[in-house]
Protein backbone atom coordinates (compact mmCIF):
# COMPACT_ATOMS: atom_id res chain seq x y z
CA UNK A 1 0.00 0.00 0.00
CA UNK A 2 1.62 3.19 -0.70
CA UNK A 3 1.86 5.80 2.08
CA UNK A 4 0.05 8.97 2.75
CA UNK A 5 2.70 11.21 1.58
CA UNK A 6 3.24 9.50 -1.88
CA UNK A 7 -0.83 8.97 -2.14
CA UNK A 8 -1.16 12.99 -1.31
CA UNK A 9 1.43 13.46 -3.88
CA UNK A 10 0.00 11.32 -6.58
CA UNK A 11 -3.50 13.08 -6.00
CA UNK A 12 -1.78 16.74 -6.86
CA UNK A 13 -0.01 15.38 -9.29
CA UNK A 14 -2.55 16.53 -12.08
CA UNK A 15 -2.54 20.10 -10.86
CA UNK A 16 1.16 20.01 -12.58
CA UNK A 17 0.00 21.09 -15.92
CA UNK A 18 -3.70 23.03 -16.17
CA UNK A 19 -5.07 22.50 -20.18
CA UNK A 20 -7.91 25.05 -18.81
CA UNK A 21 -7.45 28.84 -19.62
CA UNK A 22 -7.44 29.87 -16.06
CA UNK A 23 -6.44 32.77 -14.23
CA UNK A 24 -3.01 30.20 -12.50
CA UNK A 25 -2.29 29.97 -16.30
CA UNK A 26 -2.30 33.75 -17.01
CA UNK A 27 0.00 34.11 -14.01
CA UNK A 28 2.55 31.62 -15.42
CA UNK A 29 2.67 32.70 -18.78
CA UNK A 30 3.40 36.36 -16.89
CA UNK A 31 5.95 34.40 -14.79
CA UNK A 32 7.40 33.51 -18.16
CA UNK A 33 7.81 36.62 -19.63
CA UNK A 34 5.02 35.57 -22.28
CA UNK A 35 3.35 39.06 -21.77
CA UNK A 36 1.06 38.38 -25.20
CA UNK A 37 -0.21 35.18 -24.08
CA UNK A 38 -0.49 36.34 -20.48
CA UNK A 39 -2.73 39.60 -21.44
CA UNK A 40 -5.03 37.23 -24.18
CA UNK A 41 -6.18 34.33 -21.09
CA UNK A 42 -6.54 37.20 -19.16
CA UNK A 43 -9.19 39.09 -21.83
CA UNK A 44 -10.92 35.55 -21.91
CA UNK A 45 -11.74 34.88 -18.06
CA UNK A 46 -12.03 38.75 -17.37
CA UNK A 47 -15.12 39.08 -19.24
CA UNK A 48 -16.33 36.13 -17.47
CA UNK A 49 -16.07 38.50 -14.51
CA UNK A 50 -13.54 37.05 -12.68
CA UNK A 51 -12.45 39.65 -11.17
CA UNK A 52 -8.78 39.28 -10.35
CA UNK A 53 -8.05 39.14 -13.95
CA UNK A 54 -10.47 42.65 -14.89
CA UNK A 55 -8.53 43.87 -12.09
CA UNK A 56 -4.50 42.97 -13.97
CA UNK A 57 -6.19 43.36 -17.14
CA UNK A 58 -6.32 46.63 -15.99
CA UNK A 59 -2.78 47.13 -15.03
CA UNK A 60 -1.68 45.87 -18.30
CA UNK A 61 -3.56 48.53 -20.28
CA UNK A 62 -2.06 51.21 -17.54
CA UNK A 63 1.69 49.71 -18.21
CA UNK A 64 1.66 48.37 -21.69
CA UNK A 65 2.16 45.08 -20.29
CA UNK A 66 1.56 42.44 -23.33
CA UNK A 67 -0.73 45.13 -25.16
CA UNK A 68 -1.08 48.73 -26.19
CA UNK A 69 -0.54 51.43 -23.23
CA UNK A 70 -4.44 52.71 -23.65
CA UNK A 71 -5.42 54.89 -19.89
CA UNK A 72 -8.73 54.88 -20.98
CA UNK A 73 -8.94 50.87 -21.37
CA UNK A 74 -7.21 50.42 -18.31
CA UNK A 75 -9.79 53.52 -16.38
CA UNK A 76 -12.66 51.18 -17.67
CA UNK A 77 -11.26 47.74 -16.29
CA UNK A 78 -10.40 49.14 -13.06
CA UNK A 79 -14.07 50.41 -12.62
CA UNK A 80 -15.66 46.99 -14.08
CA UNK A 81 -13.36 45.62 -11.47
CA UNK A 82 -14.97 47.63 -8.55
CA UNK A 83 -18.22 46.81 -10.01
CA UNK A 84 -17.52 43.09 -8.80
CA UNK A 85 -16.30 43.87 -6.14
CA UNK A 86 -12.16 44.02 -6.37
CA UNK A 87 -11.07 45.63 -3.02
CA UNK A 88 -8.38 47.86 -4.69
CA UNK A 89 -10.22 48.62 -7.98
CA UNK A 90 -11.64 51.78 -6.54
CA UNK A 91 -8.42 53.55 -5.49
CA UNK A 92 -7.18 52.71 -8.68
CA UNK A 93 -9.82 54.12 -10.73
CA UNK A 94 -10.00 57.05 -8.58
CA UNK A 95 -6.07 58.13 -9.35
CA UNK A 96 -6.47 57.80 -13.07
CA UNK A 97 -9.08 60.11 -12.75
CA UNK A 98 -6.55 62.94 -13.02
CA UNK A 99 -4.50 61.13 -15.69
CA UNK A 100 -7.13 60.43 -18.43
CA UNK A 101 -6.53 62.42 -21.54
CA UNK A 102 -10.55 62.79 -21.54
CA UNK A 103 -12.80 61.76 -18.81
CA UNK A 104 -15.70 62.01 -21.40
CA UNK A 105 -13.86 59.36 -23.50
CA UNK A 106 -12.67 56.79 -20.41
CA UNK A 107 -16.72 57.09 -19.48
CA UNK A 108 -17.49 55.90 -23.14
CA UNK A 109 -15.15 53.07 -22.86
CA UNK A 110 -16.26 51.62 -19.44
CA UNK A 111 -19.91 52.08 -20.62
CA UNK A 112 -19.26 49.77 -23.51
CA UNK A 113 -17.95 47.57 -21.22
CA UNK A 114 -20.35 48.13 -18.88
CA UNK A 115 -22.67 47.00 -21.64
CA UNK A 116 -21.37 43.95 -23.03
CA UNK A 117 -19.89 42.38 -19.44
CA UNK A 118 -21.40 44.18 -16.76
CA UNK A 119 -21.89 42.78 -13.61
CA UNK A 120 -25.58 43.53 -13.40
CA UNK A 121 -25.84 41.49 -17.13
CA UNK A 122 -23.26 38.80 -15.89
CA UNK A 123 -25.49 38.30 -12.96
CA UNK A 124 -28.63 37.82 -15.25
CA UNK A 125 -26.91 35.59 -17.65
CA UNK A 126 -24.29 33.55 -15.26
CA UNK A 127 -24.99 34.00 -11.68
CA UNK A 128 -26.50 30.96 -9.67
CA UNK A 129 -29.23 31.34 -7.36
CA UNK A 130 -28.71 28.56 -5.06
CA UNK A 131 -31.90 26.88 -3.55
CA UNK A 132 -32.40 25.42 -0.52
CA UNK A 133 -33.23 21.22 -1.15
CA UNK A 134 -31.55 18.07 -1.17
CA UNK A 135 -34.06 17.14 -4.24
CA UNK A 136 -32.06 15.96 -7.12
CA UNK A 137 -33.84 15.29 -10.63
CA UNK A 138 -33.73 11.34 -12.17
CA UNK A 139 -31.79 11.96 -15.10
CA UNK A 140 -31.85 8.53 -16.03
CA UNK A 141 -33.45 5.31 -14.92
CA UNK A 142 -30.97 2.43 -13.57
CA UNK A 143 -32.23 -0.76 -14.17
CA UNK A 144 -29.36 -3.06 -13.37
CA UNK A 145 -26.79 -2.22 -11.28
CA UNK A 146 -23.12 -3.72 -10.33
CA UNK A 147 -21.24 -2.93 -7.64
CA UNK A 148 -17.02 -2.65 -7.40
CA UNK A 149 -15.27 -5.69 -7.03
CA UNK A 150 -12.43 -4.79 -4.42
CA UNK A 151 -10.12 -7.42 -3.17
CA UNK A 152 -10.03 -8.42 0.27
CA UNK A 153 -6.90 -6.94 1.31
CA UNK A 154 -7.98 -3.32 -0.07
CA UNK A 155 -10.66 -3.88 1.82
CA UNK A 156 -9.13 -4.53 5.00
CA UNK A 157 -6.61 -1.99 4.69
CA UNK A 158 -7.69 1.39 2.93
CA UNK A 159 -10.28 4.00 2.83
CA UNK A 160 -11.09 5.46 -0.13
CA UNK A 161 -13.56 7.75 -1.76
CA UNK A 162 -13.94 8.16 -6.51
CA UNK A 163 -16.65 9.71 -8.10
CA UNK A 164 -17.30 8.36 -11.45
CA UNK A 165 -18.80 10.42 -14.26
CA UNK A 166 -20.03 8.75 -17.67
CA UNK A 167 -22.77 9.18 -20.27
CA UNK A 168 -25.61 6.74 -21.97
CA UNK A 169 -26.19 6.00 -24.83
CA UNK A 170 -29.41 5.46 -26.32
CA UNK A 171 -29.65 2.26 -25.70
CA UNK A 172 -29.34 2.57 -22.04
CA UNK A 173 -25.70 1.30 -22.37
CA UNK A 174 -22.65 3.45 -20.25
CA UNK A 175 -20.20 5.28 -22.39
CA UNK A 176 -17.35 7.09 -22.32
CA UNK A 177 -16.65 6.56 -18.32
CA UNK A 178 -14.38 7.86 -16.19
CA UNK A 179 -12.72 8.97 -12.91
CA UNK A 180 -13.66 12.53 -12.16
CA UNK A 181 -12.02 12.32 -8.78
CA UNK A 182 -10.91 10.49 -6.19
CA UNK A 183 -8.85 10.22 -2.98
CA UNK A 184 -6.63 8.40 -2.48
CA UNK A 185 -5.85 8.02 -5.65
CA UNK A 186 -6.10 4.65 -7.59
CA UNK A 187 -7.28 2.64 -4.50
CA UNK A 188 -10.75 1.69 -6.40
CA UNK A 189 -10.70 3.70 -9.36
CA UNK A 190 -10.17 0.86 -11.46
CA UNK A 191 -13.00 -1.44 -9.89
CA UNK A 192 -15.15 1.86 -9.45
CA UNK A 193 -14.81 2.22 -13.59
CA UNK A 194 -15.70 -1.37 -14.39
CA UNK A 195 -18.88 -1.33 -12.36
CA UNK A 196 -20.27 1.25 -13.55
CA UNK A 197 -19.38 0.45 -17.61
CA UNK A 198 -21.74 -2.98 -16.86
CA UNK A 199 -24.52 -0.83 -15.82
CA UNK A 200 -27.43 -0.43 -17.53
CA UNK A 201 -30.54 2.30 -17.84
CA UNK A 202 -34.03 2.59 -19.18
CA UNK A 203 -33.62 4.17 -22.67
CA UNK A 204 -34.67 7.97 -22.25
CA UNK A 205 -37.12 8.45 -25.82
CA UNK A 206 -37.57 11.89 -26.64
CA UNK A 207 -41.28 13.29 -27.61
CA UNK A 208 -40.41 12.19 -31.65
CA UNK A 209 -40.36 8.73 -30.74
CA UNK A 210 -36.55 8.39 -30.71
CA UNK A 211 -34.22 7.07 -28.03
CA UNK A 212 -31.59 10.01 -27.01
CA UNK A 213 -28.31 9.76 -24.77
CA UNK A 214 -27.86 11.17 -21.48
CA UNK A 215 -25.22 12.99 -20.70
CA UNK A 216 -22.97 14.12 -17.36
CA UNK A 217 -24.58 11.43 -14.88
CA UNK A 218 -22.22 11.23 -11.73
CA UNK A 219 -22.40 8.66 -9.14
CA UNK A 220 -19.84 8.32 -6.05
CA UNK A 221 -18.11 5.12 -4.66
CA UNK A 222 -17.31 4.98 -0.63
CA UNK A 223 -14.63 2.62 0.98
CA UNK A 224 -15.35 2.51 4.65
CA UNK A 225 -12.84 1.14 7.35
CA UNK A 226 -12.90 -0.62 10.78
CA UNK A 227 -9.91 0.24 11.33
CA UNK A 228 -9.37 2.88 13.34
CA UNK A 229 -5.68 3.55 12.27
CA UNK A 230 -6.50 3.59 8.56
CA UNK A 231 -9.27 6.09 9.16
CA UNK A 232 -7.07 8.31 11.35
CA UNK A 233 -4.34 8.13 8.69
CA UNK A 234 -6.84 8.60 5.45
CA UNK A 235 -8.56 11.77 7.59
CA UNK A 236 -4.58 13.04 8.06
CA UNK A 237 -3.94 12.80 4.14
CA UNK A 238 -7.54 13.98 3.27
CA UNK A 239 -6.90 17.43 5.77
CA UNK A 240 -3.08 18.04 4.05
CA UNK A 241 -4.65 17.25 0.47
CA UNK A 242 -7.69 19.73 1.28
CA UNK A 243 -5.01 22.45 2.72
CA UNK A 244 -3.06 22.10 -0.66
CA UNK A 245 -6.35 21.88 -2.96
CA UNK A 246 -7.35 25.08 -1.33
CA UNK A 247 -4.46 26.77 -2.21
CA UNK A 248 -4.06 25.96 -5.29
CA UNK A 249 -7.90 26.80 -5.89
CA UNK A 250 -7.30 30.39 -4.24
CA UNK A 251 -4.66 31.19 -6.19
CA UNK A 252 -7.01 30.66 -8.88
CA UNK A 253 -6.36 27.41 -10.64
CA UNK A 254 -9.44 26.10 -12.26
CA UNK A 255 -9.33 22.35 -12.09
CA UNK A 256 -8.43 22.70 -8.05
CA UNK A 257 -11.79 25.08 -8.00
CA UNK A 258 -13.11 22.46 -9.68
CA UNK A 259 -12.08 19.59 -8.22
CA UNK A 260 -12.93 21.09 -4.51
CA UNK A 261 -16.43 21.69 -5.74
CA UNK A 262 -16.81 18.02 -6.12
CA UNK A 263 -15.85 16.73 -3.00
CA UNK A 264 -17.54 19.47 -1.54
CA UNK A 265 -21.19 18.02 -3.49
CA UNK A 266 -20.38 14.65 -2.49
CA UNK A 267 -19.64 15.24 1.19
CA UNK A 268 -15.77 14.01 1.20
CA UNK A 269 -14.96 17.86 2.29
CA UNK A 270 -17.10 18.97 5.17
CA UNK A 271 -19.01 21.82 3.42
CA UNK A 272 -19.55 24.92 5.59
CA UNK A 273 -22.95 25.90 3.75
CA UNK A 274 -25.71 23.73 2.06
CA UNK A 275 -24.50 24.69 -1.47
CA UNK A 276 -21.04 25.89 -1.10
CA UNK A 277 -20.51 23.18 -3.49
CA UNK A 278 -22.28 25.68 -6.17
CA UNK A 279 -20.15 28.63 -5.52
CA UNK A 280 -16.48 26.70 -6.04
CA UNK A 281 -18.25 25.33 -9.32
CA UNK A 282 -19.31 28.95 -10.30
CA UNK A 283 -15.67 29.94 -9.53
CA UNK A 284 -14.08 27.57 -11.90
CA UNK A 285 -16.66 28.23 -14.53
CA UNK A 286 -15.71 32.10 -14.75
CA UNK A 287 -12.50 30.86 -14.36
CA UNK A 288 -12.42 29.16 -17.73
CA UNK A 289 -12.66 25.44 -16.43
CA UNK A 290 -15.58 23.71 -18.74
CA UNK A 291 -16.47 20.74 -16.72
CA UNK A 292 -17.47 23.48 -14.12
CA UNK A 293 -19.58 25.34 -16.62
CA UNK A 294 -21.11 21.85 -17.61
CA UNK A 295 -22.16 21.44 -13.88
CA UNK A 296 -23.84 24.95 -14.03
CA UNK A 297 -25.73 23.71 -17.24
CA UNK A 298 -27.11 21.08 -15.72
CA UNK A 299 -27.45 23.18 -12.40
CA UNK A 300 -29.60 25.48 -14.06
CA UNK A 301 -31.38 23.07 -16.75
CA UNK A 302 -32.48 20.54 -13.65
CA UNK A 303 -32.48 22.62 -10.44
CA UNK A 304 -29.71 20.21 -9.17
CA UNK A 305 -28.58 23.03 -6.67
CA UNK A 306 -29.49 26.08 -8.10
CA UNK A 307 -32.99 27.41 -9.31
CA UNK A 308 -33.73 26.51 -12.86
CA UNK A 309 -33.16 28.71 -15.38
CA UNK A 310 -32.87 27.70 -19.27
CA UNK A 311 -31.16 31.24 -20.33
CA UNK A 312 -28.86 30.56 -17.95
CA UNK A 313 -28.38 27.11 -18.73
CA UNK A 314 -28.02 27.69 -22.41
CA UNK A 315 -25.61 30.43 -21.56
CA UNK A 316 -23.17 28.25 -20.39
CA UNK A 317 -23.89 25.60 -22.26
CA UNK A 318 -22.55 28.17 -25.33
CA UNK A 319 -19.30 28.74 -23.45
CA UNK A 320 -18.56 25.26 -22.65
CA UNK A 321 -19.27 24.83 -26.21
CA UNK A 322 -16.46 27.57 -27.35
CA UNK A 323 -13.85 25.94 -25.37
CA UNK A 324 -13.50 23.18 -27.89
CA UNK A 325 -15.54 20.35 -25.61
CA UNK A 326 -17.34 18.00 -28.50
CA UNK A 327 -20.18 16.78 -25.57
CA UNK A 328 -20.74 20.40 -24.90
CA UNK A 329 -21.04 20.93 -28.32
CA UNK A 330 -23.55 17.95 -29.30
CA UNK A 331 -25.53 19.47 -26.73
CA UNK A 332 -25.44 22.65 -27.62
CA UNK A 333 -26.78 22.11 -31.37
CA UNK A 334 -29.51 19.37 -30.17
CA UNK A 335 -31.31 22.27 -28.24
CA UNK A 336 -30.43 24.36 -31.68
CA UNK A 337 -32.49 21.98 -33.60
CA UNK A 338 -35.14 21.43 -30.63
CA UNK A 339 -38.54 23.36 -32.34
CA UNK A 340 -39.92 24.33 -28.87
CA UNK A 341 -36.75 26.41 -27.49
CA UNK A 342 -36.21 29.72 -28.43
CA UNK A 343 -32.63 29.18 -29.31
CA UNK A 344 -33.93 27.13 -32.83
CA UNK A 345 -31.05 27.71 -35.24
CA UNK A 346 -30.84 24.82 -37.24
CA UNK A 347 -28.01 26.47 -39.59
CA UNK A 348 -25.96 26.79 -36.46
CA UNK A 349 -26.54 23.72 -34.91
CA UNK A 350 -25.55 22.28 -38.26
CA UNK A 351 -21.97 24.14 -38.25
CA UNK A 352 -21.47 23.61 -34.36
CA UNK A 353 -22.14 19.46 -35.72
CA UNK A 354 -20.21 19.61 -38.65
CA UNK A 355 -17.23 20.65 -36.41
CA UNK A 356 -17.74 18.23 -33.56
CA UNK A 357 -18.00 16.02 -35.88
CA UNK A 358 -14.87 16.81 -37.99
CA UNK A 359 -13.49 16.05 -34.44
CA UNK A 360 -14.45 12.33 -34.72
CA UNK A 361 -17.30 12.93 -32.01
CA UNK A 362 -19.79 9.68 -33.00
CA UNK A 363 -23.00 11.49 -31.28
CA UNK A 364 -22.06 14.31 -33.27
CA UNK A 365 -21.15 12.31 -36.31
CA UNK A 366 -24.93 10.55 -36.35
CA UNK A 367 -26.70 13.97 -35.81
CA UNK A 368 -25.01 15.76 -38.58
CA UNK A 369 -25.76 12.92 -41.20
CA UNK A 370 -29.23 12.57 -40.09
CA UNK A 371 -29.51 16.40 -40.59
CA UNK A 372 -28.05 16.44 -44.16
CA UNK A 373 -30.07 13.22 -44.63
CA UNK A 374 -33.43 14.38 -42.90
CA UNK A 375 -33.58 18.70 -42.80
CA UNK A 376 -36.91 19.98 -44.91
CA UNK A 377 -34.25 22.76 -45.20
CA UNK A 378 -33.60 22.66 -48.63
CA UNK A 379 -29.99 23.98 -48.55
CA UNK A 380 -28.79 21.72 -45.43
CA UNK A 381 -30.16 18.29 -47.60
CA UNK A 382 -27.44 16.88 -48.89
CA UNK A 383 -27.29 13.21 -49.63
CA UNK A 384 -23.77 12.41 -50.98
CA UNK A 385 -22.17 13.86 -47.32
CA UNK A 386 -25.11 12.14 -45.76
CA UNK A 387 -23.61 8.67 -46.83
CA UNK A 388 -20.29 10.30 -46.07
CA UNK A 389 -20.26 11.01 -42.55
CA UNK A 390 -22.82 8.26 -42.26
CA UNK A 391 -20.22 5.68 -43.24
CA UNK A 392 -17.92 7.28 -41.38
CA UNK A 393 -19.46 6.76 -38.07
CA UNK A 394 -20.33 3.29 -38.91
CA UNK A 395 -16.61 2.37 -38.08
CA UNK A 396 -17.49 2.76 -34.71
CA UNK A 397 -20.74 1.61 -34.13
CA UNK A 398 -21.56 -0.50 -38.01
CA UNK A 399 -25.02 -1.42 -37.03
CA UNK A 400 -26.42 1.90 -35.72
CA UNK A 401 -30.23 2.10 -36.60
CA UNK A 402 -29.85 5.90 -37.31
CA UNK A 403 -26.97 5.39 -39.69
CA UNK A 404 -28.49 2.86 -41.63
CA UNK A 405 -31.63 4.97 -41.96
CA UNK A 406 -29.55 8.09 -43.43
CA UNK A 407 -27.67 5.71 -45.98
CA UNK A 408 -31.27 4.06 -47.04
CA UNK A 409 -32.75 7.68 -47.56
CA UNK A 410 -30.03 9.08 -48.69
CA UNK A 411 -29.31 6.08 -51.24
CA UNK A 412 -32.91 6.05 -52.02
CA UNK A 413 -32.70 10.02 -52.84
CA UNK A 414 -29.81 9.66 -55.31
CA UNK A 415 -31.83 7.16 -57.42
CA UNK A 416 -30.87 3.85 -55.53
CA UNK A 417 -34.10 2.74 -54.51
CA UNK A 418 -33.18 -1.54 -53.94
CA UNK A 419 -30.34 -0.35 -51.84
CA UNK A 420 -31.88 1.85 -50.32
CA UNK A 421 -34.73 -0.02 -49.02
CA UNK A 422 -32.50 -2.73 -47.84
CA UNK A 423 -30.75 -0.32 -45.66
CA UNK A 424 -34.30 0.83 -44.22
CA UNK A 425 -35.01 -2.60 -43.68
CA UNK A 426 -31.73 -3.49 -42.11
CA UNK A 427 -32.31 -0.28 -39.89
CA UNK A 428 -35.49 -1.48 -38.53
CA UNK A 429 -34.60 -5.22 -37.58
CA UNK A 430 -31.67 -3.36 -35.94
CA UNK A 431 -33.73 -0.84 -33.85
CA UNK A 432 -35.91 -4.36 -33.01
CA UNK A 433 -32.78 -5.94 -32.11
CA UNK A 434 -31.93 -2.88 -29.60
CA UNK A 435 -35.36 -2.98 -28.23
CA UNK A 436 -35.79 0.81 -29.50
CA UNK A 437 -39.10 2.29 -30.57
CA UNK A 438 -40.11 1.17 -34.35
CA UNK A 439 -42.72 3.47 -35.58
CA UNK A 440 -40.43 5.96 -37.06
CA UNK A 441 -38.07 3.39 -39.02
CA UNK A 442 -41.67 1.50 -40.41
CA UNK A 443 -42.81 5.14 -41.51
CA UNK A 444 -39.93 5.49 -43.32
CA UNK A 445 -40.24 2.41 -45.32
CA UNK A 446 -43.74 2.98 -45.83
CA UNK A 447 -42.92 6.66 -47.12
CA UNK A 448 -39.56 4.68 -49.35
CA UNK A 449 -41.88 2.36 -50.48
CA UNK A 450 -44.90 4.94 -51.62
CA UNK A 451 -42.52 7.19 -53.20
CA UNK A 452 -41.82 4.18 -55.04
CA UNK A 453 -44.77 3.36 -56.27
CA UNK A 454 -45.31 7.01 -57.33
CA UNK A 455 -42.32 6.66 -60.12
CA UNK A 456 -43.46 3.45 -61.12
CA UNK A 457 -47.30 5.48 -62.00
CA UNK A 458 -45.62 8.01 -63.45
CA UNK A 459 -43.50 6.20 -65.74
CA UNK A 460 -46.47 3.98 -67.04
CA UNK A 461 -47.72 7.67 -68.73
Amino acid sequence: MKTPTLLLASALSLFSFNSFADYSTAKYYEKQGNVEKYVAELSKIAKLGHVNAQFDLATAYLNGQGIEKDINQAYAWYLLAKDFGHPEAQDKYRSLRKLVPSRREAKEAYIELKDAYGKKLHDLRYAPITKHTNFFPERAKLIEKVEPEIDNNTRSGSKAWVTVGYNVNESGVVEDSRILASFPKGVIDEPALEAVKQWKFEPDISPTGEPRRIFDLVTSFTLGSDNSKVNREFQRALDEYKGKLLVLANKGNSVAQNRYALMLEHGVIEATSENEHIDWYYKAAINGNHDAQMRLMHCFENGEGCQPDEEKAFNWLKLASESGNERAQYQLAMTMLNYGSIHYDVHTAADILKTAAHNQYLPAMIEYSRLLAFSDVAELRDAQNAIKYAELARAVDNQHPVLLSVLGTAHSELGRVQEGQQLLQQALNEANNRSWPAQNYIKLIELSEASMMADRTTDSY
